[in-house]
């Protein structure tokens, strides 16, 4: 079968959008296998967010973007945190798992005219670029940087904790 190159068709947002996310959560998943074993209450130095507050921040991060996507407006940041607080890796993997689920299942139930459509950012938000509104497929994309910029500080943790991402396999 023809790649979409080579039949002159161009990828929807939808799959784009979706491969930037599995993307995103594959490098997730390696840091999170490299994990096993440390105490998710260790953080490098002191004043710093934990090994698993990190976790807690990409998945209570795309709940709040998944509920403002949906609804327009979130519930408060703590009470999304106490939500999907959990007690260790596997449960933070499952949640993780979930959250993810429920932003695919939004992308999928949303035509390339949902996604393009401008939506308020709430004040504060940096994912609105500095702009009082931005396309929904904006929202997604910051979602995937956002990941991203904490699964690298997560691979740092495991640095620190004496595990080399260099040699992993």
């Amino acid at each position: 079968m023809a790649s979409r190159l080579e039949s002159g068709m161009a990828h929807t947002l939808r799959e784009l959008l979706t491969g930037r996310l599995a993307t995103v959560r594959l490098d997730l998943d390696e840091a999170l296998d490299h994990a096993e074993g440390i105490d998710l209450e260790w953080a490098p130095a002191e004043g710093m967010r934990t090994l698993g507050g990190q976790i807690l921040e990409i998945a209570a991060t795309e709940d709040q973007f998944l509920q403002n996507l949906r609804t327009g407006s979130t519930e408060p940041y703590a009470e999304t945190e106490a939500r999907l607080q959990r007690a260790n890796l596997a449960e933070y993997r499952q949640v993780l798992r979930e959250v993810r689920e429920a932003t695919l299942e939004y992308l999928n139930s949303s035509s390339e005219e949902d996604l393009e459509a401008e939506m308020a950012i709430p004040e504060g938000w940096w994912e609105g670029l500095g702009l009082p509104s931005v396309p929904r497929a904006e929202i997604v994309r910051s979602l995937a940087a956002h990941e991203w910029y904490h699964t690298g500080q997560i691979v740092s943790y495991l640095w620190f904790a004496g595990r080399n991402p260099y040699e992993w396999d």
